[in-house]
């Protein structure tokens, strides 16, 4: 029963690719997406089904628990949009079974991830999301630099797993032990607070995730790989990989070795506040908006490090909630960049935006509800996330690193407000010609708007999220 989701997901990613091998034109264009939207649908169901008291399978290397059943559910959510978002994307349309096929394949490792017991499930989770996004970021065969993007990704993604290995391995040999509860259990002992193979171990696991979740200095991959890939599989890297690679810190770290957060958190700090410094100051001078939300992704990693880092139940629950915010308001950030690009050439650049909220008001609307709630403005969801976390800092004794984080929003003003002044201010080049526009299919636009109203309900009711936040919190720091 708790791993009912996850055979879902992977049952439904299996069909969508063999969907491909269908002789039916009409079938193969749309089964893979069908299929896919209704695993999706059968695994939120599952989920909800199994919300409550922690549940186990496989001997206790899997676990159905509040706080891995609400990272699912990012993931289901992200892989939803995405797919609604792709709707005649170039690369869904020429390889639709692939692209549906995969994106699953992707959230079935990621949800290993988040459901992990053991260091051989949350590894396996890794590596099946990794390989899966080494094919999609490539899937545009005929563009060079999707091509590009793919071998970049692998080659950085090879190295990050190796060192993450490496860490598991030294991890394994100072306890013994794969499983979290027990390495929890050998590791509570004072003795082992200065071990040297456990602390190698861990800087070995922060590095590996480090790069998994794109923080400086391991980010170096993150601006090509999401400019040359696809823009619908980058929407889906900055978001429902990134939660993956932070749930993995929280269920290592927070999750199984509390007892030794003197150890971890000047590592996890240092990657924070680097993060957060690099990602805003880089993200100032982009004109490409795939790199500007490249870079944005690597601040907010530093944002959520920042959770990580306060080693609490406050820290994970801003932790979770400001997931859930991210990803509707990044999500909606690229939808409105995927829209454009089908509308003119280099349309991920910001001079294409010139005008286009006064050409297309609803989309300007979205456009600005998402670079404002990514700034952490009050009242969008991304304000309430930034709070908790800070809160959790200050909490946590480390006001100075809440600090950090507050002035590195205030220099992410630079750049997001940037994006909304063009939309609704600058002139279009040719002499203020108005901006080309072209129909907009409707799933793309029911996804897109689903986005923009996740920021504003995320909100607007801010309390129920947060209670299921700090449920998420208490399940994974639960013995």
């Amino acid at each position: 029963m708790a791993a009912t989701p996850e055979i879902i997901v992977a049952g439904a990613g299996v069909l969508a690719i063999s969907a491909g091998l269908i002789d039916n034109q009409r079938v193969r264009r749309y089964a893979p997406a069908g299929v896919s939207l209704v695993g999706i649908t059968a695994a939120f169901v599952m989920i909800v089904l199994l919300w409550g008291e922690r549940e186990e399978a496989f001997s206790g290397g899997l676990r159905a628990d509040r706080f891995s059943l609400l990272l699912s559910a990012i993931f289901l959510a992200s892989a939803a949009l995405v797919i609604g978002l792709a709707w005649r994307e170039s690369a869904a349309v020429d390889r639709r079974s692939e692209f549906a096929g995969l994106v699953m394949i992707a959230v079935a490792g990621m949800m290993l991830v988040a459901s992990a017991g053991d260091l051989i499930v949350l590894f396996l989770g890794i590596e099946t999301l990794s390989v899966a996004l080494y094919v999609l970021c490539a899937l545009e065969v005929w563009r060079e630099r999707s091509l590009e993007s793919g071998l970049k990704y692998l080659i950085t993604g090879a190295v990050g797993s190796s060192i993450l290995l490496y860490g598991f391995a030294l991890l394994f040999g100072a306890t013994g032990a794969l499983d979290f509860t027990t390495i929890g259990e050998k590791l509570g002992g004072a003795t082992f607070t200065g071990e040297p193979m456990v602390v190698a171990a861990m800087a070995l696991i922060v590095v590996g995730l480090g790069f998994k979740a794109s923080a400086v200095p391991f980010h170096m991959w993150t601006p090509d790989v999401y400019e040359g890939a696809p823009t619908t599989i980058t929407a889906f890297m900055a978001t429902a990989t990134k939660a993956a690679a932070i749930a993995a810190f929280l269920r290592i770290f927070q999750g199984v070795l509390p007892d030794l957060s003197g150890d971890w958190r000047a590592a996890i700090t240092v990657l924070a506040v680097a993060s957060i410094v690099v990602g805003n100051v880089a993200a100032l001078v982009q004109k490409n908006l795939k790199r500007m939300l490249a870079y944005s992704s690597i601040a907010h990693a530093g944002y959520l490090l920042i959770g990580v880092a306060a080693g609490s139940i406050q820290g994970a629950e801003g932790v979770a909630y400001y997931l859930v915010a991210y990803v509707a308001m990044t999500l909606a950030a690229f939808a409105v960049v995927i829209i454009r690009e089908r509308e003119v050439e280099n349309g991920e650049m910001l001079d294409a935006f010139a005008g286009y909220g006064r050409a297309r008001p609803l989309l300007g609307v979205v456009m600005t509800l998402a670079m404002l709630s990514l700034a952490g403005f009050p009242p969008l969801a991304g304000f309430i996330g930034k709070f908790l976390i800070f809160s959790a800092a200050i909490e946590a004794n480390m006001a100075w690193l809440a600090v950090v984080g507050a002035l590195g929003s205030v220099v992410s003003l630079g750049y997001y407000l940037r994006v909304v002044g063009t939309m609704w201010l600058g002139e279009p080049e040719g002499g203020g010609a108005p901006p080309r526009i072209l129909a907009v299919p409707a799933p793309v636009l029911v996804a897109t708007g689903t986005a923009a109203m996740a920021i504003v309900g995320l909100a607007l009711f801010a309390d129920p999220m947060i209670d299921v936040s700090r449920g998420a919190a208490e399940a994974l720091l639960a013995p």
